[in-house]
Formats: structure tokens, sequence, C-alpha cells
């Protein structure tokens, strides 16, 4: 989530588009049609560490309770969201501009799913036996417990507000930690009712809310916290990693992408038109995960773009009805700015328009928009447009395909359009970046048991899966020793114990012929030590 620099960090301004950070406020309008919204408080440094404060001391208590019993509260707060998913898609339509299907299908309706999908990742996680060589270590057990870091502060997106984090505060509040959270100054309603709805089923002040721009989030990572989850720019990510680093705590940072669909000449046109057109213009292409670029093969090119812009002008956008458009206005005046600067440019370095190019109504609305014939030259093919845009780099097949991809600066996730299944597996190990879909785009981000992770720009750290779980826990490692007689290794040594290690790197080697005298020298050494203590 790259293009926007302020991406729910704009500092205090008193001109330019909104949002802004002015007088102790955020100052915001409504995406559909600029009219402006109340505005919201902004939190002070002082109630800031009071949010921290409150969160530990709630998560002393709350890291107590049964993994079960943690589960059971966030079932039930999950069920009262989905009972009450209208007022959440209200206020997503309302302050993030989501069309009222697209509020439903990913923000409304995933929680209890979210839950679930967690509950399955972090129950074995939890507590992990070891199994241990009964050679080199007889009658021991032992197993790596995950033990909560503490308070996790969580800087949020305003593309997803409700459901990014679901991979975030679900996964942190599961395995016995507290969270802070500050959303973005462009979506702070959406996110704090999600919050709100938590803290209804939750000890008091196990989640907090810290509303406004980037002061405040930099005064999160100085208050104490034990981890830190931020989804944002590039700009602002690396200098949240830093101070992480600097602070001694642990980061997962998201930070971009700019994913390519490749398209060879034996796809499923129809279902590849269909499924490009939906991964690059769900919620207008705002999503770090969207289809940006497409790499399509030279002999497939002409039909492809052909139905490509026969599609995309049907599609609907505007003011209006929004259960009768396709297509969402821009979330802030200064994204719907930087897709006219991107297409723009790519226009005045030789790409040919397919359809769209123009803004409509007044809200922050753009049309979708396709350019042929692109280029590396162009910021549509080199950056995050973030916006209802698609570049198409004609190829000469895979092989330039995913030497293009490599050399991105990005690396979040890529697909793969074709009916050779097999030799898409194939392309997909060559592939370097995080995520990787056969005839699909994107559809790893809402499975919890899979890595959502990226390389170079795209960020540092993990979301979902088992491997996103140190992020929100340390591990324990605990042994047991079930034995009486003492270490055949420990004190006092002599010559009985270089013949010890001769025999045990035998029968490491399978050497069998002095294995008879292994025995012996243990009972030696044991009743050795043993009258040496005693």
């Amino acid at each position: 989530m790259e293009a926007d620099k302020s991406n729910g960090q704009s500092q205090a301004s008193s001109a330019g588009p909104l949002p802004v950070v002015r007088d102790g406020q955020i100052h915001r309008v409504r995406p559909l049609d600029g009219e402006p919204l109340p505005p919201i408080a902004v939190a002070t440094d002082d109630e800031v560490r009071a949010a921290v404060e409150r969160a530990r001391a709630a998560q002393q208590v709350w890291a107590h309770r049964s993994f079960a019993e943690r589960v059971r509260c966030l079932e039930q707060a999950a069920k009262a969201m989905l009972d009450r998913r209208n007022e959440v898609m209200t206020l997503v339509e309302r302050e993030g501009g989501k069309l009222p299907v697209d509020a439903m299908f990913t923000e409304a309706l995933g929680p209890l799913d979210a839950v679930t999908g967690w509950k399955r990742v972090v129950g074995p996680a939890l507590r992990q036996p070891i199994k241990l060589s009964p050679l080199a270590f007889p009658k021991k057990r032992a197993r790596i417990d995950l033990v909560p870091r503490g308070v996790i502060g969580i800087i949020a997106p305003w593309n997803f507000p409700v459901a990014g984090l679901y991979r975030s505060v679900i996964p942190a509040l599961m395995t016995g930690n507290a969270v802070v959270l500050k959303p973005s100054e462009h979506t702070p309603e959406s996110s704090a009712w999600f919050a709100k709805m938590l803290s209804q089923h939750l000890p008091e002040g196990l989640i907090g809310v810290v509303q406004g721009g980037g002061a405040v989030g930099a005064a999160l990572l100085e208050s104490g916290i034990d981890a830190c989850v931020f989804t944002g720019s590039c700009h602002t990510g690396k200098k949240v990693r830093v101070r992480c680093a600097e602070l001694g705590i642990p980061s997962s940072v998201e930070m971009g992408g700019n994913d390519p669909a490749i398209v060879l000449a034996d796809c499923d046109l129809d279902r590849t038109v269909a499924g490009i057109t939906h991964w690059a213009l769900q919620n207008a292409g705002q999503a770090c995960g969207a289809v940006e670029l497409v790499y399509v093969d030279q002999r497939i090119a002409d039909r492809f773009v052909r139905r490509m812009g026969d599609a995309w002008a049907k599609l609907r956008v505007g003011e209006g009805d929004f259960a009768e458009i396709e297509v969402n206005p821009l979330t802030t005046e200064r994204q719907l700015q930087i897709v006219e600067a991107h297409v723009a440019d790519a226009l005045a370095k030789g790409a040919k328009l397919v359809t769209g190019g123009r803004r409509v109504g007044k809200g922050f609305f753009y049309e979708p928009t396709i350019l042929d014939r692109c280029t590396d030259q162009m910021d549509v093919v080199k950056d995050e447009t973030f916006g209802p845009v698609l570049a198409i780099v004609r190829i000469d097949g895979a092989a330039e395909a995913i030497r293009r991809t490599n050399e991105s600066r990005y690396g979040l996730g890529a697909s793969i359009w074709t009916k050779d299944l097999a030799r898409a597996e194939r392309l997909a190990e060559r592939l370097d970046v995080g995520v990787v879909d056969v005839n699909n785009h994107a559809m790893t981000g809402a499975i919890p048991d899979l890595p959502w992770s990226g390389v170079r720009d795209t960020g540092f750290g993990i979301a979902n899966s088992a491997l996103s779980l140190t992020t929100f826990c340390r591990p324990k490692s605990i042994l047991i020793d079930e034995n009486d007689a003492p270490e055949p290794f420990w004190m006092p040594f002599d010559a009985s114990t270089f013949e010890l290690g001769d025999l045990l790197a035998d029968a490491q080697l399978m050497r069998v012929t002095r294995a008879w005298k292994l025995p012996i020298l243990l009972a030696k050494r044991a009743k050795r030590i043993k009258k040496f203590f005693s």
C-alpha cells in the first residue's frame, strides 16, 4: 500500500487534500461527493501512553485465561459484528467510499471466519511437542511454548479498515496479547467500530484506540509497546522498521505492491478477462494485492486487449445509486491525484489509451482505465498506482514475464493464467515474490493458514499463518528430564569420558562393532559420577 504517501500517516497541515490533522482534530470528507464529515479528536501523547498502560494491565489477566476461553470471547464478538454488519458497511461506505457489496464481502462478512481460521492456526502452535533422539537425549521430553509479548501496537491501513485487522488484531488477542490500535486518519470510525465491538466481550482496556496522524503513530512507537504491526507506505514503513529495531521490538511492516498478472497464450480467455477485471478494480484498485500490470503474450495480446477494453467500457462508475455501479470512488483526493498523474505520465511516454482516463462526477471517482503498450519507463509500470488503472505490457513469452516480475522494486504477489497447470507450478517456483496464484489472484490474503508476505520494497515480516506468530509471541523451550542417573558426560572427567565420545560417534556413523561396550561404559560413568558427588 504505497501510492498515497500519507496512508494513515499524514502530518499536521492547514492546506492540501483532506484529511488533515489540525487544531487537535482530523478533518476529512466523503469520497462519494466531497462533503465534509464530522471531525475526529486526535489523541495526545499522554493519552497514547495511558492506553498502553491500561492495555498492559488487562493483558496480565487475559494471558492467563485458557486458549479456549480467549477463543470463546472472540467468537462472541465476531457473531455480534455479523449481526450488526450493516453498521460497518455504512461506515466503510461513508468514509472509505466502498460499494455496499464490496463492504459486505471484504469487510462485514469475515470476522467469524477469521476467528475460526486463526483458532485452527494458533491452537496447535501455542504448545508444540518436540521429538528428541532417544540415543542423544534418553528419557527426555521437550516442547516449545509461544508466550505473548505483551502489548502490540497496530498502525492500520485505510483501504481495508476492518478486514485488514483480521490478520493482526485477532491473532494478537488470541495468542494472549493486548492491542493498542491507531486507525488511519482516512477511516478512523470503521476501525474504531471494530475495536469497540471486540471490547464489549474482552477485559476492560485490553484493546485501545488512539486516533490521529503520523505524530500519533510515532507516539505509539515510543509508548512502551512490545511489538508493532504497520501497513502503509514504503517511506514511512522503513522508518517504522528502523525505529522498532532501535527500540529492540519486533515489527511486521507491509508497504506496497505492484502485482502483475502473467497471461500466457493458452489461457482460458473468458476466465482470465473476468478474473483480472475483478482483481484490478475491486475497491477501485486500492489494494496492495491488486492486479496493476498485465504481461500478456504477444500472440494473444490484440485479442486480450480488445476483450478487456470491451468489458471495462461497460462497467458503471460515478454518482448515483451505489447498488448500480461496479467501481467506487478513490478514498482520498490525494490518491485521485496520483492516479491522474500516472495516467498522464504513461500517455506522454507513448502508452495507448484503450478505455477510461477521466474523472467522473464531483466525488473522487475515476473511470476504469486500460493503458496498452506500456514500457518500463512509465510510472504505471515501475510504481504502485493504487487505483482503477491497468497497464498492459506485451511480452514474447513466460521467461520475459518472470524476469520483469523479479526485477520489480516490489515483490508481493503475481498470478499466472494458463491451462497448463503443471507448467504454471514450475513457473511459480521461479517467481521471486511472496504469493503466487494460478488462474486467480490475491485469494490467499483471506486464508489465515497461508502466509501473506513479500520481498524487496513490499515489506518485512509476515501476515497470516503460523509463521506470522513470532510478531506476537516469543518462543520458550521447555525440557523435562525423567532420568535418575547423572548424565554420563558430566564432571568429573577421565579417560572413559573420551571413550564415551568415540562410542557415540561410532553409533551415529552406524559402526556397530563396538556397540556392545556402550551400555557398560554408560553404567561405569554413572557409578563414577555418583561416587564423586556422594
